[in-house]
């Protein structure tokens, strides 16, 4: 039997609000007040304009597993990767979070029926860290080799990778932080699609094929 095509699916501002709730953190915690709409790069330390020693108190406190799970779906998210899972496509989602937070990301999942084959841990950012886990991270390379046949984004820097290191589509969520550009090579740009939202997605790849 061949196998069903899989669907990479990110996790923060993809499937969940992340972005949000980080904006309600770094107000209660650190008093100041960024709106969603002006967060103008995925680098939350230029966005919030926080000290390297302040983001990374601000990324302690939004991974703490009460906070994961109080986000909001992404509005239709849920729905189109039901869609897709009706039309015999496996939804794998993927995630650069730390991977301490596999039990309370796997909780979130469950919380709101997400329809998914698996939850890939992947040090997307090579970000340091002194997680006692990181040994089970997948890595960008190992990432590339996965046979997908669509990737939904929303970080430019992961866009621009799986455009150039892959054949596949790329549908990009519009977020304020991936609207100026994405410095795509020009063989790669036909393979990234903007997309405002996830019925627009759903309109585009109302079910993706194999590869």
């Amino acid at each position: 039997m061949n196998p069903k095509p899989k669907v990479y699916v990110d996790f923060d501002d993809v499937l969940c609000e992340t972005a949000l709730e980080f904006t309600r953190v770094l107000e209660r915690e650190f008093g100041r007040r960024v709106a969603f709409e002006d967060i103008f790069c995925f680098d939350l330390g230029q966005a919030f304009g926080l000290s390297r020693a302040d983001l990374a108190r601000l990324m302690r406190l939004t991974h703490e597993p009460e906070v994961l799970l109080r986000m909001e779906p992404v509005p239709g998210a849920i729905e189109a990767l039901g869609r897709w899972t009706e039309a015999g496509r496996e939804v794998r989602v993927v995630t650069g979070r730390p991977s301490y937070t596999r039990e309370a990301s796997l909780q979130w999942l469950k919380a709101h029926d997400v329809p998914f084959a698996d939850l890939h841990f992947v040090d997307k950012y090579a970000r340091e860290s002194d997680d006692a886990f990181r040994h089970e991270l997948l890595t960008l390379d190992q990432l590339a080799r996965m046979d997908f046949c669509l990737a939904v984004e929303d970080s430019p820097q992961m866009v621009r990778f799986l455009a150039h290191q892959t054949r596949i589509p790329v549908a990009v969520l519009r977020r304020p932080w991936n609207a100026n550009g994405l410095d795509l090579a020009p063989e790669a740009a036909p393979r990234v699609f903007r997309c405002d939202d996830w019925p627009h997605i759903l309109q585009m790849f109302p079910a993706p094929s194999g590869t």
